[in-house]
């Protein structure tokens, strides 16, 4: 019988003891630990929230950024006109639009700009300045890039944020695409800047 109870105290011994060495070791003072909310917040306030405009709401959700850096209305006013508008070369209406003809219509429309009818001779216009970087792109700098071998710019869209930048491609019409895509990323050329300083005064207005 005392042999019994040695064993099951025993026994009761191993198990506590390793039911102790199963708990989590403390730890340091200097290691904070965030539990995560149960519930996740979403990504951009409702409009119940804060009163954004509905533009606002649906191109944040295109650049992946808050409807409150969505600022300049009428620009996205006039792609939300155009978006999806499909691509024809040469085209210049609803019925299909090429790049840079798309390009000419946003900078006169939105920024009161008249720039030349082709991607290479927008480039290549003393009215830009032209720089190789993107990281020195900001909201309304033209970006080129060369689709065709034989050309040196062949395609034109406009920055908007976010490495996202909007144009009239071939295979999806005006649409946003991102500069970081591989396609993109292979074909950038460089970007260019619209100096009001620079163009004559038949070519600007204000906006």
């Amino acid at each position: 019988m005392d042999c019994y109870k040695f064993i099951l105290s025993g026994s009761l011994s191993l198990l506590l003891l390793s039911c102790s060495s199963t708990r989590k070791a403390p730890r340091p003072d200097n290691d904070i630990v965030i539990e995560s909310s149960p519930s996740k917040s979403p990504p951009f306030p409702t409009a119940s929230a804060v009163r954004y405009d509905s533009l606002q709401l649906k191109y944040a959700r295109y650049l992946n950024t808050p409807p409150a850096q969505i600022q300049n209305i009428r620009l996205y006013q006039f792609i939300d006109q155009w978006l999806y508008t499909p691509y024809k070369w040469g085209g210049d209406n609803e019925k299909g639009i090429d790049c840079s003809a798309f390009m000419q219509k946003l900078l006169a429309q939105v920024y009161k700009i008249e720039i030349p009818r082709t991607s290479v001779q927008q480039f290549f216009t003393e009215w830009i300045d032209r720089f190789g970087s993107t990281k020195y792109l900001s909201e309304g700098d033209l970006v080129f890039f060369r689709t065709m071998d034989d050309k040196i710019i062949s395609h034109v869209g406009l920055y908007l944020n976010n490495r996202m930048f909007v144009n009239s491609s071939s295979s999806k019409g005006v649409s946003i695409a991102c500069l970081d895509d591989p396609y993109w990323k292979r074909c950038f050329v460089g970007a260019g800047r619209v100096k009001l300083a620079k163009l004559p005064p038949s070519k600007k207005g204000t906006p």
